[in-house]
């Protein structure tokens, strides 16, 4: 951030009252447990599960060197993010602390990039949804699969945000419990609990 841009944000408090007024119209309607189980769910998508075997399979354990590098970057992220929105408590956020912060045009860019990185990757997860399925109906054509959680998930967005809020929790507990049952089988399976032990 420049000093000008910083600057202008602290001299000019008008211009920021009127950005944030203008995204007053996005409320605030899930609950915290909510929106903390659907961001869990969000960071448990198909990349964790079929993206990492085929990374695993490509790289073998040192992928767990890349992993922890993301990680790392996307904590400070995060971080920034956080003291952004304590700052600035309102909808809109980092399209909007790139309005106040930058200029009108980074906002932009910001939202519909961020636009774009959903549909891109709401592509990908029902083309991956596909794939698990095909492993247990390998009869069934693909593009079916495709159609049917494409349009299963245009019918959730369509339903009220408390609706939608429990859908994604209930959603995003599977994936929890899902991860919390391949760690405890992943354990066993490396110390030789009920399977013959492999090691590490």
């Amino acid at each position: 951030m420049t000093d000008h841009s910083a600057h202008s944000v602290a001299s000019d408090p008008a211009n920021s009252t009127t950005i944030v007024e203008r995204e007053a119209g996005l409320h605030r309607r899930l609950t915290p447990r909510q929106v903390t189980m659907i961001g869990l769910g969000c960071t448990i998508g198909t990349g964790l599960l079929l993206g990492s075997a085929i990374s695993v399979k490509l790289a073998g354990p040192a992928v767990i060197v890349s992993f922890l590098g993301g990680a790392f970057i996307a904590l400070t992220v995060m971080w920034a993010l956080a003291e952004m929105s304590v700052e600035h408590p309102t909808a809109g956020t980092f399209g909007l602390h790139a309005q106040m912060y930058l200029r009108p045009w980074a906002g932009f860019a910001i939202r519909y990039t961020y636009w774009l990185c959903l549909v891109v990757i709401i592509g990908s997860e029902v083309v991956a949804a596909a794939i698990y399925c095909q492993y247990w109906f390998p009869n069934v054509p693909s593009w079916l699969w495709i159609a049917g959680f494409s349009l299963a998930m245009i019918y959730m967005n369509t339903l009220s945000i408390e609706n939608f809020g429990t859908i994604e929790y209930w959603f995003a507990m599977i994936k929890v419990v899902t991860i919390a049952v391949f760690l405890v089988l992943g354990a066993a399976l490396l110390l030789g609990f009920g399977f013959p032990r492999i090691g590490f």
